[in-house]
């Protein structure tokens, strides 16, 4: 009897852990960048395509105003989103937000000829409704299930980051293949494949959540309690400076100074991928600069688990700093001192290898601290969804300026500023982590 008890606690065991694997999510995030980032690019060729063969005039202006829009909506609604997943349960919206994505890549096949903007900027807020209802609940329910394993929480993290910038990435290379096969039906293809996700998300294992069934007063009363957390206020501006990084480094801004015709005095940078083979040399190296973050995020998320957060994201500032110093190096290394490459080369792949764990060990970071808010920890992760936007933009608007006035020295400069005020940032979160005696700042216990 006390065999068959033993055999059957195994079994149970065994079947539970196989249950909390967070594989299905994973795939299903994945999934849904690449369709994310395929969905822009096959909308950008889309608007070229109505440009060129109607008579309605399509500005520049007029298409930056979609990101604008999808993001206005996402940073507005994600917190609220997050909540209502906190009194409902996580795995509902886990499930409901790609059915929106679904709704938007659909309607996206009906796109007008004529006067298409209107049309397209509402479903750019029913795309942001779709990120802002799935990216909050989906790093709430990771923290959900990660909250008895510390260890598994930076690599959890460190693989959410690696299918988020990999589906991204590979997103983009496949929108240009799918406009070309099969044009408009591009978009439907990209709604198909949301049934995918909506699949992987059902199949997601349940996680134990603190359900909030308080009333929406004493909720509204609590919100405002936690986003005055001594640890939270300290950690946000680090978080919106290394965002703003993201909009500065990984957006159109890179390429053009890349690929302009217009050349700066002692700025080898500017302009070296313009000419004939241009585009080409662009991607390539664009592409190796992708496939080394992503076996870099790979490394922080199976090495370092039990590196204490704090620590790796100093780290990642001090491998900011050695990029920032390599890039300048590269930019200024003089057309007959080519031998120095060989210097600023490894020098600047270090520092990229350094800086990739700080998204990670940052979204680990944040998940610790809404252990304080159990009940509310949708809308603490939902944070992530509104600094990562508000940096998006900061990073975007400050480095057009800068690069109009510094050329490619200007997207240095600017990195070097808010890495600083990112440094800052974390001196005085570690104070207030030694005075509340978090372990966050101490190795990770198992």
């Amino acid at each position: 009897m006390l065999t068959v008890f033993r055999v059957n606690n195994k079994i149970k065991r065994g079947v539970m852990g196989r249950r909390q694997t967070v594989t299905p999510l994973l795939v299903g995030t994945f999934i849904l960048r690449a369709n994310s980032g395929a969905g822009t690019i096959v909308l950008g060729l889309l608007l070229a395509h109505i440009a060129a063969s109607s008579a309605h005039q399509i500005t520049s202006v007029q298409v930056g105003l979609l990101p604008v829009a999808f993001y206005i909506s996402e940073l507005t609604l994600a917190p609220f989103m997050g909540g209502l997943s906190d009194r409902w349960g996580r795995r509902k919206f886990l499930v409901l937000g790609p059915v929106f994505g679904l709704l938007q890549a659909g309607l996206l096949f009906f796109t007008p000829t004529h006067q298409p903007l209107p049309y397209l900027l509402s479903l750019q807020v029913l795309a942001g409704l779709s990120g802002a209802i799935t990216v909050p609940a989906v790093l709430g329910y990771l923290a959900d299930l990660t909250v008895h394993n510390q260890s598994r929480r930076v690599r959890v993290m460190s693989l959410y980051e690696l299918v988020t910038s990999g589906g991204i990435a590979v997103g983009t290379v496949m929108g240009g293949l799918l406009w070309f096969w099969f044009g408009r039906l591009s978009f439907v293809f990209l709604a198909a494949s949301y049934l995918l996700v909506i699949w992987c998300m059902w199949l997601s294992p349940p996680a134990r959540q603190i359900v909030s069934q308080e009333k929406v007063v004493e909720t509204a009363k609590r919100y405002i309690v936690i986003l005055r957390m001594p640890r939270l206020l300290a950690f946000l501006p680090a978080w919106l400076c290394i965002s703003a990084l993201v909009g500065i480094w990984l957006s159109s801004q890179l390429t053009f100074i890349l690929s302009t015709p217009v050349r700066y005095p002692h700025q080898l940078l500017m302009g070296s991928m313009s000419g004939p083979g241009g585009g080409r040399l662009l991607s390539l190296v664009l592409g190796g600069v992708v496939l080394f973050f992503s076996l870099s995020l790979l490394f922080w998320a199976f090495f370092l688990q039990k590196v204490a957060r704090l620590r790796l994201m100093f780290t990642s500032i001090i491998g900011v700093y050695l990029a920032c110093i390599a890039l300048f190096g590269i930019n200024h290394r003089g057309a007959s001192n080519t031998g120095m490459i060989y210097v600023w080369l490894p020098l600047l792949l270090i520092g990229i290898f350094a800086e990739t764990s700080f998204a990670p060990a940052a979204l680990a970071y944040l998940a610790d601290i809404s252990e304080e808010a159990a009940k509310d920890r949708g809308m603490v992760m939902g944070l992530y969804s509104i600094f990562l936007g508000l940096g998006q933009i900061l990073g975007n608007g400050l480095g057009g300026m800068f690069a109009h006035r510094f050329g490619f020295d200007g997207l240095i400069y600017l990195t070097v500023l808010l890495a600083l005020v990112a440094l800052l940032s974390l001196f005085w979160l570690f104070g207030k982590d030694k005075k509340y005696g978090s372990s966050s700042s101490t190795y990770v216990r198992d």
